[in-house]
């Protein structure tokens, strides 16, 4: 029994030298901070030491087995997990609030957005950012994850599974949040973290959407020419049994690596939700499902300004700079530098 315990004890301070390093590291890539912004990640990092000191009692509180594919419509009954409720309230008034679907550990990603992504770049024009996250069974990473939404108050993180499989619970939770916190913005804009957004021309060629109605502006797929994946082992695979005689999806629908959405149509789009059965191919539920519920939604067609390959990406903006036709376009996951190489 005593081996056991210096066992545990042995593996507790390996994992805190761990943690402690990575908070550390975090810490010092916010080279422009200020002294007093310093001070209080040191004070967070102190409060996130006691945190994982009662690993314990956090370790139990994600023993609970959740399924991979959550029943639905968890987002519309639950509290949020994790809630930065003032992120649009520090200004009367916001032009574009970014709806970001992230993934847990994907840190870099979201640290490069934060810096692309800096409100005094687009003066007069005021950005806001919120990166929408779902649970893990890791209570390291989950701590690791509180600390992170402490220092930068960006975080959005719902009562369902971060997989695949719920990003549609994901969208949604950033509907209702955007619904219940944010009805400050003049537009919204919804993007994967692997994609890069030219706000410059977004704000010349776009801003047209601030005074319309119940508008999608977006890479648009046509009703009956999307087909639907029924391999078992496609990417967005669907049962034979939904959709049951179908080949194409039966909506206008968008893709969902980046969308541009009216501020009044969020509202209607959440509400929607709450007579709608889940469907897990979010891209489809929450740009073609949805609005297919309400009269007069316009999907607006932006294909030729939306990049699907990286490269093309890369390229148009170090060939073109600010002359780049692209709105937004995906980048290389793999090299984390190329969004801010594009900037």
């Amino acid at each position: 029994m005593l081996k056991n315990v210096k066992h545990k004890t042995l593996m507790l301070g390996v994992n805190m030298v761990c943690i402690t390093g990575f908070l550390f590291t975090l810490m010092n890539t916010q080279a422009n901070q200020s002294y007093s912004e310093t001070r209080k990640d040191r004070t967070l990092l102190s409060l996130t030491k006691r945190t994982i000191n009662k690993s314990k009692s956090t370790q139990l509180a994600y023993t609970r087995n959740i399924l991979m594919e959550t029943s639905y419509p968890i987002v519309l009954t639950q509290p949020y997990k994790i809630n930065n409720e003032g992120i649009c309230r520090r200004v009367p008034k916001i032009t574009c609030i970014v709806m970001v679907h992230t993934s847990l550990n994907h840190f870099e990603r979201r640290r490069n957005i934060r810096k692309t992504f800096n409100s005094t770049y687009y003066n007069p024009n005021i950005i806001r950012v919120v990166f929408l996250l779902g649970l893990t069974n890791n209570s390291t990473l989950q701590t690791i994850i509180e600390y992170e939404s402490l220092v930068h108050q960006d975080i959005v993180q719902g009562y369902f599974m971060d997989t695949y499989h719920n990003l549609t619970n994901k969208g949604v939770m950033g509907l209702k949040w955007i619904t219940e916190h944010c009805r400050n913005a003049e537009f919204v804009a919804k993007i994967d973290d692997d994609v890069f957004i030219n706000f410059y021309k977004i704000f010349e060629s776009l801003k047209f959407i601030k005074e319309v109605k119940k508008y999608l502006a977006c890479n648009r797929l046509e009703a009956d020419t999307n087909p639907i994946q029924r391999g078992i082992n496609d990417k967005w695979y669907v049962h034979r049994d939904v959709f049951k005689g179908f080949n194409f999806y039966p909506y206008t629908s968008c893709s969902g690596l980046a969308v541009f959405i009216s501020i009044d149509l969020v509202p209607l789009l959440y509400k929607a939700a709450l007579i709608s059965p889940f469907f897990w191919v979010d891209d489809f539920y929450l740009f073609g499902m949805l609005p297919a519920k309400i009269h007069g939604v316009v999907h607006y067609e932006i294909n030729a300004n939306i990049s699907f390959n990286h490269r093309r990406t890369f390229n148009c903006f170090s060939k073109y700079g600010d002359k780049c036709e692209l709105l937004a376009g995906i980048t290389d996951p793999d090299i984390n530098p190329t969004k801010i190489r594009i900037w």
